[in-house]
């Protein structure tokens, strides 16, 4: 599991944001590792959500974080570009997690959800996590209650979030190993 720093380098795909967003969690990215960035792929497809009715508030969301500054657009340099390029010719890569993938050695740590993306970022041994893993590490972080995650979970399945009864089952028991090991600090 992450250990809360805000001093990691953080990048984000599309998915992370929008499914926080719409749970409205996307605070917790910020709370965990103070500014994150996007690549201009990912700001593009997030703020085409405003002209969606079912995106448009996370755009909001989104486009709020990148007024403020603590989500940063940045744009792949040359080399990085060359790179996305070729990954997105994989039928699985779409351009955000190109991106993001490209750009993914100037970072500690990549914000993937698609199982194609993350296998092809372990594959060139970038470390990442999904949007669970974030709100496990703001569980364990105490950002978070127990109640919260557990509501969480609960949301993003509400909004479609793609979560296998067994993973959910898993993930419960890795929260309730936190509880257990808090309570246990505590006496």
């Amino acid at each position: 599991m992450l250990k809360r720093l805000e001093n990691l380098k953080v990048v984000s795909n599309t998915s992370p944001l929008i499914y926080l967003s719409k749970i409205g969690r996307l605070r917790l990215l910020h709370d965990l590792f103070g500014a994150i960035s996007i690549p201009d792929a990912v700001a593009s497809e997030i703020l085409r959500g405003k002209d969606l009715s079912d995106g448009f508030a996370s755009a909001m969301d989104v486009e709020d974080a990148i007024d403020t500054g603590w989500i940063k657009v940045e744009e792949p340099d040359k080399d990085e570009r060359g790179l996305a390029e070729t990954y997105s010719r994989d039928p699985g890569i779409h351009l955000g997690e190109a991106a993001v993938l490209a750009m993914g050695r100037r970072f500690d740590l990549l914000l993937l959800d698609d199982l194609c993306a993350r296998a092809f970022a372990k594959a060139l041994g970038l470390g990442m996590v999904g949007t669970i893993g974030i709100l496990l590490q703001a569980y364990d972080a105490g950002l978070i209650s127990f109640a919260e995650f557990e509501e969480s979970l609960d949301d993003l399945e509400y909004y479609d979030f793609w979560l296998r009864p067994h993973l959910k089952r898993r993930i419960m028991a890795e929260a309730e190993l936190i509880r257990l090991e808090r309570e246990r600090n505590q006496s």
